[in-house]
């Protein structure tokens, strides 16, 4: 059996590769990553939101209107939830997005650059019907907001 790829299928593959590796030491573009530098194992095996944050060794939240969760009120899959949040609290360097109800809660831990508005958009899976939670640290002290989601299992409203 053989496989025969093209120039054209070649070059489009290598340049595509090439520019994604180029964008990950650019600052604000594709940088994010575990705050740490590393994966701190503790807090994503934690079992609860709380057990998470202070594995992590970070002051205690205080809610925050700058920070803005945009997710769907009622979710029909679970496994695959749109949110979105905008952070306006100055200087914001780091965000945690939390599924409260979930069997392993902590979902994100994301660094900033610095350098723009923080804002990070992913799709999530939500066990159940949850909270979901962004913490975001700025100057050493933590701002928090949360939004609940409904999930809707097998599609119907109950």
């Amino acid at each position: 059996m053989s496989f025969a790829v093209s120039r054209r299928e070649f070059l489009v593959v290598a340049g595509a590769a090439a520019l994604a590796g180029g964008f990950v030491g650019v600052p604000g573009i594709g940088n994010a990553r575990a705050a740490t530098g590393t994966r701190n194992a503790g807090a994503f095996k934690a079992r609860s939101w709380e057990a998470a944050y202070s594995s992590l060794g970070l002051p205690t939240p205080q809610p925050s209107s700058a920070i803005l969760i945009n997710a769907p009120d009622v979710a029909d899959n679970g496994a695959s939830v749109p949110v979105e949040v905008s952070i306006r609290v100055p200087n914001a360097r780091r965000l945690l997005l939390i599924g409260e109800r979930n069997s392993f809660p902590l979902l994100a831990d994301i660094e900033f650059s610095g350098r723009a508005e923080p804002w990070f958009e992913a799709r999530i899976k939500l066990a159940e019907t949850s909270d979901v939670r962004a913490i975001v640290i700025a100057d050493g002290k933590a701002y928090t907001a949360s939004r609940r989601v409904r999930v809707i299992v097998g599609g119907c409203v109950g």
